[in-house]
């Protein structure tokens, strides 16, 4: 397969990088990737050193499939390629690696310790890219990569790529912080509408068929359903906390992922001041977001079953009060949200079925006494009615002796394309069912997708499995709690009515039920829910105890394929050569991004809307003239539809402001003629002026702090090499931070403070720190712009607990007294304390540090983490501080101890000790 020569403009990008250094940002779908690959190809050189950052495995799989087309032309150097560097490859290997030169992709966090280490011969760089440059912030190691570079070797290039404009528009100025962190003073910027783009992808129109399918009313009624517990939720949040804005935080950009990260960033200030309510609904809200996602791409079975799950997640301990994370569920709209869905798949029958249809029933394994709905996905009918016009097409072409490739269609996600699958392999296979006359209309019928039928019969198994783990403790506690059969029926009649009247009723009475807050209704309709979820566990319950089904007939109740008519006689029947015209493929978005190229379609189905992959098929279309028909596949008046025109106009929108910022950008220079990057700056001045006050004098050297290698995934390490610090990477046995040969630091984030405590590691440490240093400290940093408290106002107690964090620390402190522990609110406050803590000090010794716990016999620093194992260990008679390490190495359970013989504990121990541990374990009871 031979590649696509470039476009105009992406030759017009690649110019303008190779011409200066540059920020390349550029719309989704116009080839980035590839740009990336050519830009390689020119650096793969034996005469240059280039480093390639921030690249993942998919980008590095790319670059070595374009280098392997490459070198299959007549013109290409074999020298040619990419070597890749992960943690496996040792250092003398990566050494080697470096002076033999060309493209080299690393991680970040390899490459800053070979740098400082001067593993790396920094005269012979030639320069960085930098892929995925929104990522790159001043706490990040990219930036700590770039900083080190331009002081060793100032001609290096950089070129950053981009395609992710919206992240250039969030905060203040964040594009000019990002040019800054990178050291650059250009930006190229690539919309969609640049002139360019807009003559090469328009020259040739691609034949594009929008088909707008209506939703089912069950559609339109989970989906108003879900917008108004999104918009109950997020206008309480904002008129409790007082901290969002109405106008940003609104319904529509809650449909979308950076939703969540951008109340995240708002309220984590301020969130031990929240109230457990507060920090439960800004959790709801992506779970709210991911069920309008599921309305559109799953079937109705596969729905129910992820929403049951969410009900039995957050479902209370009986007599217990609904917890914060259950509160949205507690809404009128929450209920409509359950039996819409449920009323959708299947229903109670209100008397006895047939008995053929019971026989029916029991034989595919579901309740005699439901009659199933089974709604079918709207979008897959015209997906098979498209596939019958294009098999048309086809015959056709092929009767007249013209080309005609496969049919493409590519879904939103893997589990779309296996429903995809699962469908059209079974698109004429249907289960008939004898459903009396009053259950027959439009979406009760008595024909059924086999498909359907199977998802049906695994979500019963499933919920018997689910509710059986939950219900033996329910039951014990609430004997007798199980309802008959009248009294179901009962039930469901009432629910019945309370939908319809609730369907019925006056808009303005449901407009103001829905616009009113969340707590609303918590114990009455609330139980609604329960009770139709507690139908389906009855019913699954029923399956469970009369299966008369193969075991294997309901396995794999997630997957969508049946495979119960496979043999291997049909290996002929079923594998072969297909000819193109009747080849169907099915990919999701994410799946190839090469898949254009690859297969080279003639017919294209757009399941599910995609901008960047419209943009694909616009350059496709430009190469070549092998596509003749698209089809672009949308709910009308949907979620769907809503989220892809937002995101086309977050777009638009985030190019026209980067158009704006880049006519008026302004970027400050240091002495140097580089770029300072933020809060350097600061950091160097704090630094420096705490260093000079201790030393009294204007010149010198820079503080050394020795720093662990793991600690590089952290951004202490890049704060403090940007304020003016020689960081010295080191493998530390005690410790993270040798400030000087006194005193050593072990920081932690407070995820890391909370296991280590929990785990006893924590106390392992503390004790090696005491014994090898004079000083000792623990350090508890907090994330920047993070809530600076351990715990919220409201866990505060004054009873002291074993599993309380506060009483834990407590407890190291009174063990360990000589230990301190630092409390800093994020690492620009560390960078302070340390340059406090170097006052008047000297310098570390790297190699003691090192030797530091290798040379004092103590056990291997993973044994050391089963606390518990150490602690019985010690506490029997005659086992001491200084001879339980011995213990330790020798015997590696606490059963070989308890096995020793007197001799063996001798040869290993004093007689005398030996003679106590011996008599102790031994003696009888």
């Amino acid at each position: 397969m031979t590649l696509d020569p470039l476009l105009a403009f992406q030759r017009q990008v690649l110019d303008g990088l190779l011409d200066e250094d540059a920020l390349c940002v550029v719309a989704r779908g116009l080839g980035l990737n590839r740009i990336l690959a050519e830009l390689a190809r020119v650096c793969a050189t034996p005469r240059a050193l280039v480093f390639l950052l921030n690249a993942s495995d998919q980008d590095e799989d790319d670059l070595q499939h374009y280098f392997m087309q490459m070198r299959s032309g007549e013109t290409t150097d074999e020298a040619s390629t990419v070597h890749i560097i992960k943690n496996e490859t040792n250092a003398t290997l990566r050494a080697r690696v470096y002076r033999q030169g060309g493209l080299i992709s690393v991680t970040s966090r390899i490459l800053i310790v070979d740098l400082l280490n001067d593993v790396v011969p920094s005269e012979l760089i030639t320069g960085v890219i930098v892929h995925n440059a929104s990522r790159v912030t001043a706490e990040s190691i990219e930036a700590f990569v770039l900083r080190v570079i331009r002081q060793q070797n100032k001609q290096a290039f950089v070129k950053a790529l981009s395609d992710a404009p919206e992240t250039f528009t969030q905060g203040f100025a964040p594009m000019d912080k990002t040019l800054k962190v990178l050291g650059l003073r250009h930006v190229q910027l690539w919309p969609r509408f640049h002139v360019a783009v807009q003559n090469d992808l328009s020259r040739v129109e691609t034949p594009v068929v929008e088909l707008r399918q209506p939703q089912t009313r069950a559609m339109i009624d989970l989906q108003q359903a879900v917008l108004d517990c999104l918009s109950a939720m997020i206008s309480e949040l904002c008129s409790t906390t007082k901290l969002l804005d109405a106008e940003t935080f609104n319904v529509e950009s809650s449909l979308f992922r950076y939703f969540d990260s951008m109340v995240k960033r708002r309220l984590n200030p301020y969130w031990h001041r929240l109230s457990g309510r507060a920090r439960g609904m800004v959790s709801d809200l992506t779970l709210l977001r991911r069920v309008a996602e599921l309305i559109t791409t799953y079937d109705s079975v596969s729905l129910l079953e992820y929403l049951d799950t969410l009900l039995l997640s957050a479902k209370s301990a009986p007599g217990a009060l609904p917890g914060p994370a259950a509160s949205w569920m507690g809404t009128d709209s929450a209920n409509i949200l359950y039996s819409v869905a449920r009323a959708r798949t299947f229903v109670r029958a209100n008397e006895p079925l047939p008995e053929s249809t019971q026989a029916t029933l029991r034989t595919l394994g579901l309740p005699d006494n439901i009659v199933p709905v089974l709604e079918v996905p709207p979008k897959l009918e015209v997906l098979a009615n498209i596939l019958d016009e294009i098999g048309v097409l086809n015959h056709a072409a092929v009767a007249k002796g013209a080309d005609s490739g496969p049919a493409l269609i590519m879904a939103s996600s893997a589990r779309e394309c296996r429903m995809i699958r699962s469908y059209l392999s079974s698109l004429h296979d249907y289960v008939e069912l004898d459903i009396p006359q009053q259950y027959i209309n439009d979406k009760h019928s008595g024909r059924h997708p086999k498909m359907m039928v199977n998802l049906l019969r695994g979500f019963f198994k499933w919920k018997a499995q689910a509710t059986g783990i939950r219900g033996n403790s329910s039951q014990s506690q609430r004997p007798g709690s199980t309802a008959t059969g009248s009294q179901n029926q009962q039930r469901q009649g009432a629910i019945t009515g309370s939908q319809n009247q609730m369907r019925h009723a006056p808009s303005a009475k449901r407009r103001r039920v829905r616009g009113a807050s969340v707590a609303a209704g918590v114990r009455g309709p609330r139980a609604q829910a329960d009770v139709l979820e507690q139908e389906s566990s009855d019913l699954a319950n029923t399956i469970a105890a009369n299966d008369s089904t193969d075991a294997d007939s309901a396995d794999d109740a997630d997957e969508y394929l049946d495979s119960d008519d496979w043999t291997p006689n049909a290996f002929d029947e079923h594998f072969g050569l297909l000819p193109n015209a009747e080849t169907i493929i099915v990919h999701s978005y994410a799946s190839e991004r090469n898949v254009l190229t690859a297969l080279q379609p003639t017919h294209i189905i757009m399941f599910a809307p995609d901008a960047a992959f419209i943009r694909q098929v616009e350059m496709y279309r430009a190469h070549s003239d092998r596509l003749q028909q698209v089809y672009f596949l949308v709910y009308d008046n949907s979620l769907e539809e809503q989220r892809y025109l937002s995101a086309m106009r977050r777009e638009r929108e985030a190019f026209e402001r980067l158009i704006g910022d880049k006519a008026t950008l302004v970027v400050p220079l240091d002495e140097r003629g580089t770029m300072a990057s933020p809060g350097s700056r600061l950091l160097q001045t704090v630094a420096n002026r705490t260093l000079r006050s201790a030393r009294n004098t204007d010149a010198m050297e820079p503080a050394t702090v020795i720093v662990d290698v793991r600690e590089f995934r952290a951004p202490l390490a890049s704060l403090l090499h940007a304020a003016g610090f020689r960081v010295v990477p080191r493998t530390l046995d005690v410790g993270d931070y040798v400030l000087h040969d006194g005193l050593v630091v072990e920081r932690k984030s407070l995820p890391d403070l909370i296991g280590s405590l929990r785990s006893g590691r924590l106390f392992n440490q503390a004790a090696a720190m005491t014994r090898h240093y004079t000083s000792a400290a623990l350090l508890v940093e907090f994330e920047v712009n993070a809530s600076f408290s351990l715990q919220t106002i409201n866990g505060l107690t004054d009873t002291i607990s074993p599993s309380a964090i506060s009483s834990q620390l407590s407890m190291l402190t009174l063990t360990f007294p000589r230990l301190r522990i630092l409390w800093s609110s994020s690492p620009y406050e560390t960078v302070s304390i340390f340059a406090e803590l170097k006052q008047g000090q000297g310098e570390p010794d790297a190699e003691r540090a090192v030797g530091v716990g290798q040379d004092d016999g103590a056990v291997e620093r993973d044994s050391l983490y089963n606390a518990a194992s150490v602690a019985l260990l010690q506490a029997v008679p005659g086992v001491t501080l200084k001879n339980y390490q011995i213990l330790a190495r020798q015997f590696r359970s606490m059963r070989e101890v308890c096995e020793a013989s007197r001799s063996d504990l001798e040869m290993v121990l004093d007689a005398g000790p030996a003679k106590q541990v011996y008599e102790f374990l031994h003696q009888a009871s």
